[in-house]
């Protein structure tokens, strides 16, 4: 199960992975370098000298001749979660970061800074675009302590506030309806005159040029990063996957007064993550989107950023790529990183576990220990077959024929993990509309003590239930007891939703 941090210490894929089914076989000199694949990962601590061999061989192997190649570069630098700190410490720390990262790219690159440089400000990272050579010094710099491929990833595409039992509680208080609390939506996205009206509170686009990678970014101008409520919105539907974040946002929080979310009244922080791509090794024909790691890290970093202005309850992320059997913070380092800082702050990270089918193993970044990992259901209470399924899900929800907007004023059906995640983030929203003060971990628990247990390949989850864990919370229960101590009596009415 899931660990939190502390001081001390959709059947329907995006056609960029289903590319071999869809043309040709590509020569390796063709294939980009970054794919929606386990990302290559050096420790310059543990072998500072072996830029050559082994991993820091392989990421020199992905740059051919002129080539360049974005990195993920993790920094000898210690930090404090900023929420730790006062104002005026915060604010001297990240200065020294920005000394120390500043010193590092003048060891690297001098005064040849041509490339992408993204510096994060609250987690001692920053991505860089670079050649074999400049590559060469990052792998030995002493500065440095890890380098990871700047990979992407792939939306998840694949009635059901009735079966989590919303409707039960939105009945018992009507307060409870996620009023006050905000939820982040990574994704393309989010546009809906009806479901989402006045429902936005803010916004932002992080996105990248990179014709390397046939990569253009969907922000408004081809700018690298906006903010703002416009900042938010839905990217092109011409494009393959731009109608997946108004679905994903809908679920989570819409309502147009018969359709309604999970947490229909909370507010929805909007952030398109997105990138244009035309390479067929990515798309087949045509052009589809993807997500660089180094702006949903953008991304998250701006939701921790926004903490007090809005009670932000959750950050939903449905996507991912690569499949992983154990936790993947070691080759995702920096967005463990952002989202343990996330976690510490009390915003849960929910991220879908991947549409693989695959037993034991689930994607990145659900991967990583503190992310609240979500697998599908379908309406009858069996594991959906495309729900990938291991002993790093934490919990499950609907997501198979969800019924939501898409852009404009439409509807549609999708299925997938990227619809059974927003049910969560929902929930952790609703929850905290009761109890606003309740930590990451404490609100996991009473959705993982109560609910409905579905199991395949001898690992059992809990499908959500809104209804038990609210009285979970009432009760100031603190660890799991038997799913029967949580029935509802018969004659409560039952509800049809989305």
């Amino acid at each position: 199960m899931t660990r939190f941090f502390r001081l001390s210490g959709t059947l329907t894929l995006t056609a960029a992975l289903w590319v071999g089914l869809l043309s040709p076989p590509l020569h390796a000199a063709e294939l980009p370098p970054a794919a929606a694949k386990n990302p290559i990962v050096v420790y310059t601590r543990l072998a500072p000298a072996g830029a050559e061999d082994g991993p820091g061989r392989a990421l020199l192997e992905l740059i051919d001749g002129d080539r360049t190649l974005r990195v993920i570069v993790g920094l000898d630098f210690d930090m404090a979660p900023a929420h730790f700190l006062s104002e005026g410490d915060a604010a001297t720390q990240a200065a020294d970061l920005a000394e120390f990262q500043a010193a590092v790219l003048q060891r690297i690159l001098g005064s040849n800074r041509t490339g992408a440089i993204l510096r994060f400000r609250d987690i001692p990272f920053m991505t860089l675009e670079v050649n074999k050579s400049q590559l060469r010094k990052v792998l030995v710099d002493p500065g440095v302590t890890s380098v990871q491929e700047d990979t992407v990833a792939a939306p998840m595409l694949r009635d059901s506030t009735q079966t989590i039992r919303a409707t039960q509680v939105w009945a018992l208080k009507p307060e409870l309806r996620g009023a006050g609390q905000a939820i982040a939506i990574l994704d393309t996205g989010t546009n809906h005159a009806t479901m989402l009206k006045d429902r936005i509170v803010a916004g932002a686009c992080y996105s990248t040029n990179y014709p390397a990678y046939t990569a253009e970014s969907l922000c408004a101008g081809g700018a690298t990063s906006r903010t703002g409520k416009s900042a938010g919105s839905n990217c092109p539907t011409y494009i393959r996957g731009c109608d997946h974040g108004t679905h994903v946002a809908t679920i989570a929080a819409g309502d147009d007064g018969s359709l309604r979310g999970v947490a229909r009244e909370a507010g929805i922080i909007r952030i398109q993550v997105f990138t244009k791509f035309s390479h067929p090794a990515y798309c087949g024909s045509g052009s589809c989107v993807m997500a660089f790691t180094s702006n949903l890290i953008q991304a998250l970093e701006h939701v921790y950023r926004l903490r007090n202005s809005y009670d932000i309850a959750a950050v939903n992320m449905s996507l991912g790529g690569g499949i992983y059997r154990s936790h993947c913070d070691a080759s995702q380092p920096a967005m463990a990183a952002i989202t343990n800082q996330l976690t510490s702050a009390g915003i849960a990270v929910v991220v879908a576990s991947g549409n693989s089918g695959r037993d034991g193993y689930i994607s990145w970044p659900a991967c990583i220990n503190n992310a609240i990992a979500v697998g599908c259901t379908t309406d009858n209470d069996n594991l959906a077959y495309f729900s990938n399924h291991s002993n790093l899900i934490d919990l499950l929800a609907p997501g198979y024929g969800i019924y939501a907007g898409v852009p404009s004023r439409s509807y549609g059906y999708k299925s997938g993990t990227s619809m059974a995640a927003p049910h969560v983030a929902g929930a952790f929203a609703l929850l905290k509309s009761y109890d606003p003060n309740a930590s990451v971990a404490e609100l996991l628990t009473a959705l993982d003590c109560t609910g409905e247990p579905i199991a395949r390949a001898g690992v059992s989850r809990n499908r959500i239930d809104m209804r038990s864990a609210y009285q979970f919370l009432k009760k100031r229960e603190t660890s799991c007891k038997k799913a029967e101590d949580y029935t509802l009596p018969e004659w409560v009415p039952r509800h049809r939703w989305f």
